[in-house]
């Protein structure tokens, strides 16, 4: 198993070059176009989420965000030891939306990042372990023939 860990202080400005170079290693890991922008936006949503909600907007804190891979799987987490992701939101990021034909329009800014991290990856789970948060990511890779 390969690992990749990228650590960025906890500025929105540094989101988009540690979503960027996620990016750069689905493509070369041979997630299509698509599928490396969909985990580049999942990374920039977890990243901002972590910066606005855990770290209150608070600069100087950790990002990190590690990116291993197994034969047909890419595995990300991204972790931080702000304040922990409310019971509600939790269930929204594992389970998604209750409703079928959900209006994205209608869902509260606070929660269409974690809508979209649910539709675009294959598997969600998040944890507390002491005072750390550990959101946990998964796509399917793949396999080159």
């Amino acid at each position: 198993m390969s690992r990749v860990c990228l650590i960025i202080d906890s500025k929105l400005g540094d989101v988009p070059l540690a979503a960027v170079a996620v990016n750069g290693i689905c493509v070369h890991l041979g997630l299509g176009k698509i599928q490396a922008r969909e985990v580049e936006l999942c990374i920039a949503e977890a990243a901002t989420n972590t910066i606005r909600h855990a770290y209150h907007g608070l600069a100087g804190e950790t990002v990190s965000i590690a990116v291993s891979t197994e034969i047909d799987r890419l595995h990300i987490e991204v972790c931080d030891t702000g304040s922990s992701i409310p019971a509600e939101q939790v269930e929204r990021l594992i389970r998604g939306a209750d409703i079928v034909e959900i209006d994205r329009a209608s869902l509260l800014e606070g929660g269409r990042g974690l809508q979209i991290i649910h539709d675009l990856m294959d598997e969600v789970a998040y944890t507390r372990e002491g005072n750390l948060n550990r959101l946990q990511l998964m796509k399917r890779i793949p396999i080159r023939r």
